[in-house]
């Protein structure tokens, strides 16, 4: 199975980024493509992961770097994940600062 993203603007001018299937490292340039440009949006970010799996080094630095994009001009990255494993990974990256994790997609888009 490929992995595949989705795009959505919410109606706030918020963003969806949604990930299905594996992230690797093909999926990983297309991730970068998607999320790098709307961190100049005047929105929040919610990366979508709950269906998503393999998170690996490189997906993981771009995230990071969304994550400080936003950061810088009062936005945020919001990650949905239910894995232990991507919770994880975003503590010992020591980005936990840089994103709020939610366990669902309405729960990251109802925290306004």
């Amino acid at each position: 199975m490929l992995g595949t993203l989705e795009a959505a603007e919410l109606p706030n001018g918020d963003f969806v980024v949604a990930a299905h299937g594996p992230l690797d490292e093909r999926i990983a340039g297309e991730l970068r493509d998607t999320l790098l440009p709307l961190t100049a949006g005047g929105g929040n970010v919610v990366l979508d992961l709950a269906d998503a799996h393999g998170l690996d080094a490189r997906t993981l630095a771009i995230i990071t770097c969304a994550a400080q994009l936003l950061r810088e001009r009062d936005a945020e990255l919001a990650i949905v994940t239910h894995s232990p494993f991507v919770r994880q990974l975003v503590s010992d990256a020591g980005i936990g600062a840089l994103v709020v994790l939610h366990r669902s997609l309405a729960e990251a888009i109802r925290r306004d």
